[in-house]
């Protein structure tokens, strides 16, 4: 799911302001959303030809995040950003994340970048959300090849949202591809504590392995992601990466970078 997409309907009620119906609506049409994407692109178009502005838009947004149209997607984010923070409205930040994350998800790494400091220019964010963004702003920069970058943003996920196992999946495949091992094999020790069945971090570990020269721990690593979801995206790499090494005698080859599930 994108990031922090249903705030409005998920902040404590202790700490949260109470909703007005324009807001209870936006909860009720990305519900719709969640069940039925083609209503709720309907039901968020209706609402927004009413005149139900950003908030209406944002769930357009929404709406077609689920059916995973990621241009379309981020076209209606926008639209509610700029439309929320001309309206000086308390999320505005949220929008911009989302945004961000659906250009991300659209290959637009450079927009990306653009909205993720919009979200963090708004200084709103705080702790575990301000720390997704700052995953997603690491993310970009890998897509643009700049690792430097890329790492300080994952420094700062790390602080502010330390319980997150793709940060430090993320973290620890970024090491192997600078050649830092220590700190993928640490870094990857994290993520598979935070997270031992996911067959992301279990992939990674094998292709840190791989790259180490530590063949037999990498087929064990390999084989493990297989066990936890032979149907998921990680295992059928994995499965390659295995039948790569018998067809080769276990000899040295270059395994494929690993790409954790794009986040739907």
């Amino acid at each position: 799911m994108l990031l922090s997409l249903i705030l409005l309907s998920t902040a404590p009620a202790e700490l949260a302001a109470p909703m007005t119906m324009s807001e209870v609506r936006f909860n009720e049409c990305v519900d719709l959303a969640i069940d039925d994407p083609a209503s709720g692109i309907l039901e968020a178009n209706s609402w927004r030809i009413e005149g139900g502005g950003f908030l209406a838009r944002h769930c357009l947004g929404f709406a077609y995040a689920e059916q995973f149209q990621w241009e379309q997607a981020t076209t209606a984010f926008v639209e509610a950003a700029r439309e929320a923070e001309l309206a000086k409205y308390s999320r505005t930040a949220n929008f911009w994340a989302q945004a961000g994350n659906a250009a991300l998800a659209s290959g637009k790494a450079d927009k990306a970048l653009e909205y993720l400091n919009a979200a963090l220019v708004q200084g709103t964010l705080e702790g575990l959300y301000k720390g997704e963004v700052h995953l997603d702003l690491a993310r970009a920069h890998v897509a643009l090849n700049d690792y430097p970058a890329a790492k300080k943003e994952l420094a700062e996920a790390h602080k502010l949202a330390p319980q997150d196992p793709l940060g430090w999946l993320l973290s620890a495949t970024l090491a192997r591809r600078m050649d830092d091992l220590a700190l993928a094999t640490s870094d990857i020790a994290v993520a598979a504590q935070l997270a031992p069945r996911d067959p992301a971090i279990a992939l990674e570990a094998g292709n840190i392995s791989y790259k180490a020269g530590n063949i037999e721990n990498a087929k064990a690593h390999w084989q493990q992601a297989i066990e936890i979801d032979a149907e998921s995206r990680p295992a059928k790499a994995a499965a390659i990466y295995l039948g790569k090494l018998e067809e080769a005698g276990q000899g040295t080859g270059e395994i494929p970078e690993a790409q954790p599930a794009p986040q739907s």
